[in-house]
């Protein structure tokens, strides 16, 4: 994905607050929830086992989402509304009514999860499927939006202390036995020049452990949920 390139549609540089971590975050959860429908649909009836494994690649995700979301309307969406309504009174009405969908589906997602969960039915997990299908219809269509027309003013209007607690608080959403993987998850899809930036707040120690082993980390997972240590990357990303 490119950046934009017109002084009201920068993303960094002088002047602005550098957003573009939120491009990284969200190409985990298109891939990631992408990709979910049909690791569902790939596992066989009556067989717990799987149906563990994959639900609770799901659930990781339909909470990390509903995290995401969560913060960014308490830390950013306040301040902007209060800060520049005029500038996103033509996005309101669309950015809240998209993620009321979202809202709804993440509620119906986790509904039909746990009942795929008790049964380790094909019939439940359809269900289940054709539920994360309809999310990521309007999931995806709300990001799109987001970076294109909300990113820039975020750039411009959030402070560098609201951002990093943002980012901080984004972060500590992720499990702690998860780290490596989380990392991973970032790494293998995120923008580079991003992820320097952020490896440059962290103890040398960790600088140099954290890629080897975010990688290994991430091969290992994908491989167990999607039949693969390099799954498809881009989806769902603005053409």
């Amino acid at each position: 994905m490119t950046n934009h390139t017109t002084d009201g549609q920068r993303l960094h540089g002088q002047g602005l607050i550098d957003v573009r971590m939120m491009r990284v975050a969200h190409s985990s959860f298109r891939r990631e929830l992408g990709l979910s429908p049909a690791a569902v649909r790939a596992v066989a009836a009556g067989d717990r086992r799987r149906t563990s494994i994959v639900a609770g690649h799901a659930d990781l995700f339909l909470s990390l989402l509903h995290h995401h979301h969560s913060i960014e309307d308490e830390l950013l969406w306040g301040a902007l509304l209060e800060r520049v309504p005029g500038e996103l009174a033509p996005l309101v009405h669309v950015m809240q009514s998209q993620h009321e969908q979202v809202a709804e589906l993440l509620d119906q997602a986790q509904a039909a999860l746990g009942t795929w969960r008790r049964t380790a039915s094909t019939p439940d997990g359809e269900a289940l499927a054709a539920i994360l299908s309809s999310l990521c219809t309007v999931l995806f269509e709300h990001l799109d939006a987001e970076e294109t027309h909300l990113l820039p003013i975020m750039a411009r209007h959030i402070t560098a202390e609201e951002w990093e607690e943002f980012t901080v608080q984004g972060m500590s959403s992720i499990p702690k036995r998860l780290m490596f993987l989380g990392f991973g998850m970032m790494l293998y899809e995120g923008d580079p020049e991003v992820i320097a930036i952020e490896m440059r707040k962290l103890p040398a120690p960790l600088r140099r452990l954290l890629p080897p082993l975010g990688r290994r980390a991430f091969r290992r997972y994908a491989r167990r949920i999607h039949g693969t240590p390099t799954p498809p990357r881009g989806i769902g990303a603005v053409a």
